[in-house]
């Protein structure tokens, strides 16, 4: 950047602003409740690898689209604290041994790539450009690439590659680009971010992992597909780009493990691909994080593609159950910022210019940071995962009646309340059983089990939280635990509170948003609400209805 007035876009929210109007729903419009509790109710998927993901589909008409957009702006107006210093830093792997290793990686690869622009001068010919290119890519790899695994193919692939992303990063270079035009730039984006994962699991021979905590965990890559609807999206926009976690190879979990070492995603993932289906085409259930692209940084562009991102984030929350934050990217020009969504707050980094050293470095560290930190650090959630064994989800519950914690895990059968905006509580509703579901008999697995989850605002330390939910229910349950008449009349509490993560110094903390964003970027958002990750398991309430033979038994 060069300090000018391209810093300064949308100012910082103040708290004067007026909160926009939620315009659905916390708990779900009209179609959910239907599709819930029509005279023939939809069974359960708990048998099926998708079950986690399986939303229905969006359906909004021209004038919803146009009112979702409206409000997205609204709410980018009132959540946005823009120009946050340390934003790509809520990435960074906890431990510092490994951070450093990883910092060495993102420079090793900086330093490849600024070795591509330097290739790019004025007055080369195409074919001595090309044999400079080919050059240097030839020695970085066989510098890269352990005896006898040095292959030429990979020389030509990555080769294409830089061809594309250099005409962004080296304005002037091709007279056919134009980086004013969103179009253009898609695919050099696309590029730049898959040369990156390329070398990401190609690291120097003298640089060498020396633990399994120096491995990547995976490899964040762009779906090539771009300016496309979603697969599961009806009436939406086009969304100009996304990324997706791709499970590595070596992974070191075998297929013997009851559970993935990483993200539940890349079970499912793994599944799917025996399907053939084509993993070129953006997916909401799959979706990492949203990428959008404006011509240049004015303020009304830059504006445009925060509010596209808040509502292409929606499709994320609500396919994707497991969700806690999400990460994205929006680019003006050759400038990007790096975003994250959250229950109350969209927090925007300072711009990284990919036509300069640094600033193609802070993008870099930030990709590879995503490779190798911790789930948590990219918004899931550890406690559902995907148990390959019994082929079903799974949702881990504290239990806080014990004097010693102790950690339940539940199998679902159901989702009945999805979460479906970017800001809020985030509520979802999970129909659970203690047991795994027989897939020999799956009208059985009703489930007996209703979990909540969500992330309501609290005062302070768990302890000294009045407005705790689960507190509340627990005591309701106590107080009228003598008295069977009111058995089925009203949820019992089983277990809840607050939801537990590693800080890090490997301590276990109350999962907050304070604890997602760290104490340097908290102190930038001044009187920001605490908010924290709340689940509380109860007894359902009464029996599903099947049929009705007409409207006044219903009533």
């Amino acid at each position: 950047m060069d300090g000018k007035t391209d810093s300064v876009l949308i100012t910082p929210v103040k708290s004067s602003k007026v909160k926009p109007e939620d315009t659905v729903p916390e708990m779900g419009d009209l179609s959910i409740s239907d599709n819930i509790n029509t005279s023939t109710p939809s069974k359960p998927s708990y048998g099926h690898p998708r079950s986690l993901s399986a939303a229905p589909k969006f359906s909004l008409s021209g004038s919803q689209q146009t009112d979702g957009y409206a409000e997205a702006r609204s709410q980018v107006n009132y959540y946005l604290k823009d120009n946050i210093d340390g934003v790509q830093a809520i990435a960074k792997h906890s431990d510092q041994t490994t951070q450093q290793f990883v910092i060495k990686q993102a420079e090793s690869i900086a330093e490849f790539i600024d070795e591509l622009v330097q290739c790019v001068k004025p007055g080369l010919g195409n074919a001595e450009l090309e044999n400079e290119l080919k050059a240097t890519i030839a020695a970085q790899l066989k510098r890269r690439s352990p005896a006898g695994r040095y292959t030429e193919k990979t020389d030509t692939d990555m080769f294409n590659s830089a061809v594309r992303f250099l005409k962004w990063l080296c304005p002037g270079s091709d007279s056919t680009f134009s980086k004013t035009n969103e179009k253009h730039i898609y695919p050099c984006f696309v590029e730049l971010i898959n040369f990156v994962a390329e070398l990401v699991v190609r690291p120097l021979l003298d640089q060498q992992p020396t633990s399994s905590d120096q491995k990547p965990k995976r490899l964040v890559r762009s779906y090539r597909k771009t300016d496309v609807k979603p697969d599961n999206a009806e009436g939406r926009r086009r969304i100009d780009m996304a990324l997706k976690c791709d499970a590595l190879n070596n992974n070191s979990s075998s297929d013997d493990d009851e559970y993935d070492e990483d993200s539940i995603q890349f079970s499912e993932e793994r599944l799917k691909a025996k399907d053939g289906r084509n993993d070129e085409r953006p997916n909401y259930s799959r979706i990492f994080a949203v990428v959008e692209v404006k011509p240049d940084t004015s303020a009304a562009n830059i504006e445009k593609g925060l509010a596209q991102l808040v509502e292409y984030s929606k499709g994320v929350y609500w396919n994707q159950h497991n969700r806690r934050f999400i990460w994205g990217l929006v680019s003006g020009g050759s400038n990007v910022k790096a975003c994250i969504l959250g229950p109350n707050f969209l927090l925007a980094s300072q711009f990284m210019d990919v036509t300069t050293a640094a600033g193609r470095l802070e993008l870099i560290g930030f990709l590879v940071n995503w490779s190798f930190c911790e789930l948590p650090k990219l918004g899931y959630d550890p406690t559902i995962r995907f148990n390959r064994v019994h082929k079903c989800f799974t949702i881990d519950m504290a239990d806080s009646n014990e004097s010693k914690p102790t950690q339940t895990t539940y199998y679902l059968r159901k989702i009945v309340v999805f979460a479906e905006r970017v800001f809020g509580r985030h509520t979802r509703c999970f129909v659970v059983g203690r047991q795994p579901p027989s897939l020999e008999a799956k009208s059985d697995n009703s489930g007996d089990i209703l979990i909540k989850d969500a992330w309501p605002e609290v005062s302070g330390l768990a302890e000294d939280d009045m407005r705790d939910e689960s507190k509340l229910l627990k005591r309701v349950s106590n107080g009228l635990a003598g008295h069977s008449e009111f058995n089925g009349l009203y949820p019992k509490y089983i277990s809840g509170g607050r939801m537990q993560i590693q800080n890090t110094r490997g301590e276990s903390v109350d999962d907050t948003t304070r604890t997602i964003l760290g104490e340097t970027v908290w102190a930038q958002l001044g009187d920001l609400p605490l908010r924290a990750h709340m689940r509380i398991a109860m007894s359902g309430v009464g029996e599903p209805l099947k049929t009705i033979q007409s409207i006044p038994e219903l009533i």
